[in-house]
């Protein structure tokens, strides 16, 4: 009977001395009245197990069980690249400190102490921090159009803010709105222009988003003005990355940054975008906003306060900036839109990409006209003529909206084929300007009058723009890229414009240079890099093959104002190398942007 009670697993474990007295007393007694009998006794030891450890606790203090503290949250740097916007500010609030005397100390701000406030919102700390802030002087403008300014610090009052107002011009007395705090800035809302600035001119804007949109900031300037203030952008960059070039005098006079031909009605590329609604209806009834995003929460414009709405995205029915033909394709996809915004299920980027046709005089306009292309409410494709009065040519400009449709430009007589979704410079109207600059500062002067031959290398050559249009100065060219489609691109474009002395090569970017044959002393490079610039690898290879002249095109003057040092002063050849020219060009009028060309030879 034990054996087979034994076999059964019982639900509890008895200690040694409970089970030794369940075989003793209860053995030949039935099984049901046994297990009966030893549940009680079992509990009851249980019980007193548990008075004993309660009884213990309740002797030691130190044995209760403690409240766990809520954990306090740390702010966290993210790592930025100094030649990003970002990164640039930190310069830029850096220049402003010493200029006024102060250390970063002075301004740092008790980030943490707002990461852990009971709200977000309305915390105590957080009201503190972010409020409304009367009569601030700007004292400065940074590279990205945004003022800078000294305020109080609202809690330890031995301290001072840096603070950034988007729209706030030097000389600017303003009110603001902070409602953000970074460890050695704040940012900020412009509530109102007390007193305006002697370069204000708000006579001057155009756009009635202007002092909203984040797309353009300098529109209240004259134009000559923004050319100062980019010009200034260009000495600054290369005053904070080429540290060594500006204290050793290493560096030319800057140049008066270069005009673009037309200020407004440039851009043939745009890309408004939209977003839904994160807590999405069963169905939507209206449509989301259709436009570019919007600058803080600004209120300085009174009389434009409503245009586009209050949300992130305005709802922007024309762009300024962008090319007739683009407004129109904007026109016809909004209305599109209107239609169609209940079958999108997530937010989305609509391309619109100028595209150019050569039309042939003797043939009608439309039949010329591909049938990819944004169409008005009557099913026709939208176009606009204009003339090329140097070259007797005519031309219809139409609007792409898919971005794998291979898109025409034309750049002084030349025709640039490329997929509309792949970069390629946004102004049409300043790129004769900039080739014809690169085209003679590339040249190579012939040794004791002998008509010797010239070479070109063209590093991140693209679709051929600069190869192609540099063509004529020199005997060869030869692009590299690291893309096969760009290269491809490329190599059509040449064929296309009858360009013969151009050959376009793919080349690895640890091993860019090995497949050029050109002798160095005669050869001149192009550099036409993306924002982050050339990595050192690069710099290394380019300066391994010392080429007679080297003209460095940049869309980011911080990047390329490193590696204009690093080339110089770390790699070795460059210490044989002297900077001709930094010149800007204004490749986006009422922006803060701004390209540079810096021009080097080898002495």
């Amino acid at each position: 009977m034990l054996r087979f009670w034994i076999s059964k697993k019982p639900i509890f474990r008895p200690s040694y001395y409970l089970y030794r007295n369940i075989v003793k007393n209860y053995c030949c007694k039935p099984i049901t009245k046994m297990t009966e009998t030893t549940t009680k006794e079992t509990s009851t030891v249980q019980q007193s197990a548990d008075n004993k450890r309660l009884s213990s606790a309740v002797a030691d203090p130190a044995k209760q069980m403690k409240t766990k503290k809520p954990k306090l949250r740390k702010y966290k740097a993210k790592k930025v690249d100094p030649t990003s916007p970002m990164g640039v500010l930190e310069f830029e609030i850096d220049h402003l400190l010493k200029s006024q005397n102060l250390s970063r100390d002075q301004v740092l701000n008790d980030v943490n102490a707002i990461l852990n406030d009971t709200s977000k919102v309305d915390g105590p700390i957080t009201v503190q921090y972010h409020r409304e802030v009367k009569n601030v002087k700007v004292l400065d403008i940074t590279s990205n159009g945004n003022g800078l300014a000294l305020i109080a610090n609202p809690v330890k009052t031995e301290k001072k803010q840096v603070v950034v107002i988007p729209f706030g011009l030097p000389d600017d007395l303003v009110n603001i709105k902070v409602f953000k705090t970074h460890p050695f800035y704040v940012e900020s809302d412009l509530l109102d222009v007390v007193e305006k600035s002697p370069m204000r001119r708000d006579d001057l804007i155009k756009d009635k988003y202007f002092g909203k949109s984040s797309g353009s900031q300098l529109e209240f300037l004259t134009y000559d003005d923004q050319l100062k203030l980019k010009r200034n952008t260009i000495v600054n960059a290369y005053k904070f990355f080429a540290p060594k070039l500006t204290s050793e005098k290493l560096l030319p006079h800057f140049g008066t940054t270069i005009a673009s031909p037309l200020q407004f009605g440039y851009r043939t590329k745009i890309t408004p975008h939209f977003d839904m609604p994160r807590r999405k209806a069963k169905e939507l009834t209206e449509r989301p906003p259709l436009g570019f995003g919007q600058k803080g929460r600004p209120q300085w414009r009174k009389d434009t306060l409503d245009v586009g709405g209050h949300a992130s995205i305005l709802d922007i029915d024309e762009c300024v900036l962008a090319t007739e033909v683009l407004n129109k394709g904007l026109t016809n996809e909004r209305r599109k839109f209107e239609k169609e915004f209940k079958c999108y299920k997530k937010g989305a980027t609509i391309l619109l990409r100028e595209n150019t046709t050569i039309l042939d005089p003797t043939k009608p306009t439309l039949e010329q006209l591909t049938e990819e292309g944004s169409r008005d409410e009557n099913g026709d494709i939208s176009y606009v003529e204009v003339e090329d009065k140097e070259h007797n040519v005519k031309l219809a400009k139409t609007c792409v909206t898919n971005s794998r449709q291979i898109v025409t430009e034309y750049v002084d007589g030349y025709t640039f084929n490329f997929s509309a979704g792949e970069f390629f410079q946004n102004n049409n109207a300043i790129l004769p300007v900039v080739t014809k600059y690169v085209r003679d500062n590339l040249q190579i002067p012939n040794k004791d009058g002998e008509n010797e031959p010239r070479f070109l290398v063209d590093a991140y050559c693209g679709s051929g723009l600069f190869s192609i249009c540099s063509s004529k100065g020199v005997d060869k060219v030869i692009g590299v890229e690291i893309s096969a489609d760009s290269v491809s691109f490329a190599e059509k474009n040449a064929k296309a414009n009858d360009v013969e002395n151009c050959r376009f090569i793919v080349g690895k970017a640890e091993k860019l240079f090995e497949s050029i044959d050109t002798p160095n002393d005669r050869t001149s490079v192009i550099l036409d890099p993306p924002r982050k610039g050339c990595d050192e690898l690069f710099m290394k290879q380019l300066a391994a093959y010392n080429p007679a002249k080297i003209v460095y095109i940049s869309c980011n003057v911080h990047s390329q104002a490193r590696d204009v040092e690093y080339f110089l002063k770390e790699t070795e050849n460059g210490s044989s190398y002297k900077i001709e020219s930094i010149r800007g060009f204004d490749f986006f009028p009422q922006t803060h942007h701004v390209e540079s060309v810096c021009v080097m030879t080898r002495v």
